[in-house]
């Protein structure tokens, strides 16, 4: 365990948690034990304790790795160097742990002391808040949610929603845009058949139909993309910074022109991504990231970068100012908070569900990071 600094800590420990969610004699022992031999400890213990059991408790589950896990208590008994517990201990790692968590887990980080009152702002907020095709010299409001369907019928665009469909004809030789504004979402099936799902403020040029040479597209914003095998037929993604070149797979891109990072996410399949005078061919789970020129390979948890598209955010000791951020997009909100949080140095982990009401996932994000909010329109203030 790290050093305990306050409760909040005790709220980043994966076995008190575990404790929290199957109490148990030995568990119970154990903890006793920490506090007499921490006794400084005992009251931010007590505070951790009672702002868990008031947490409400939702049908969710937090899926802890068995390996992870019997590491992580093969230490604390040889760190409290109480032996006595290592058979209890042990028969853990039989099962893998299922945890009832809150919608989101808890933040780790501390609050940096700042007489400075000057303030930040995460996100823009958008005017013009309709998806849009525009095809030639006319532009088409599209509903939210919306499905484009390029593969049906030649040189046209099926537009489907829940409660409505219509059809918009396209010109064979012209490039089309799908603008999809902050607070909407949409997706397209491409000519050849791939499927494409745009978040928050993304644009894409495609064309009516692919020759039979190649396939391509160009993309600012956020896709994820399940790309359409055709022998010797490529497929590139044209971002920015970068292009990408597609073997038959499915992948995320992220390339936002207010963020100085670029990211693609391989799930499966193989894609090549070229960068200034750099290339990477990844491999799946890995990430290609390009950021000051410079082009990056890390190996990743492809589920937090594609949950976006289920409607939750798959978080990972993701920094709050990164959340905020996301949360922006998907509402087309702007956050405003003093510099003095320090929100690039906190960080959560979980599932944070991104419901109609924005209000709901406000309320969430406040009981996992203990801070407040206040709604002025499309500005959210964020406070201690």
């Amino acid at each position: 365990m790290k050093q305990i600094i306050n409760h909040k800590d005790f709220l980043c420990d994966d076995l008190f948690i575990y404790w929290r969610t199957h109490p148990s004699e030995k568990l119970d022992l154990y903890w006793e034990a920490y506090l007499r031999a921490n006794e400084e400890q005992r009251d931010e213990f007590y505070r951790a304790v009672a702002e868990f059991d008031n947490l409400k408790v939702v049908n969710d589950a937090y899926l802890l790795n068995e390996v992870a896990l019997k590491k992580l208590i093969d230490h604390r008994i040889q760190v409290s160097k109480r032996n006595k517990l290592r058979t209890f201990y042990t028969s853990l790692s039989a099962a893998v742990l299922l945890l009832a968590v809150i919608t989101t887990l808890f933040f780790i980080g501390r609050k940096t002391e700042n007489p400075e009152l000057s303030f930040a702002s995460i996100g823009q907020v958008m005017n013009d808040s309709t998806v849009q095709l525009l095809a030639g010299g006319n532009v088409t409001d599209i509903n939210n949610n919306a499905t484009l369907d390029l593969s049906e019928k030649k040189n046209s665009a099926v537009i489907q929603d829940s409660l409505s469909q219509k059809e918009v004809t396209l010109d064979r030789n012209q490039t089309n845009r799908l603008i999809v504004p902050f607070g909407k979402r949409s997706s397209i099936v491409l000519a050849d058949g791939s499927k494409v799902y745009l978040n928050s403020g993304t644009e894409m040029d495609f064309p009516s139909t692919f020759s039979n040479h190649s396939r391509e597209i160009w993309v600012e914003g956020e896709i994820f993309i399940d790309v359409a095998h055709q022998r010797g037929t490529p497929f590139v993604i044209h971002t920015p910074n970068s292009e990408i070149i597609v073997y038959g797979t499915s992948f995320n891109v992220t390339s936002y022109s207010d963020e100085s990072r670029e990211s693609v996410v391989l799930v499966n399949g193989s894609v090549e991504v070229k960068s200034m005078n750099s290339s990477i061919r990844l491999k799946p789970n890995e990430m290609a990231v390009i950021e000051n020129g410079a082009l990056m390979r890390k190996e990743v948890d492809v589920s937090a970068y594609i949950s976006w598209k289920k409607g939750y955010l798959q978080l990972s000791k993701t920094p709050l100012n990164e959340v905020l951020q996301q949360i922006g997009r998907y509402y087309n909100v702007e956050f405003r908070y003093p510099h003095n949080l320090s929100l690039g140095e906190r960080t959560c982990s979980g599932k944070l569900y991104l419901s109609d009401n924005l209000e709901d996932v406000l309320k969430a994000f406040s009981k996992l990071t203990f801070l407040t909010y206040e709604i002025n329109k499309e500005t959210i203030n964020i406070k201690q």
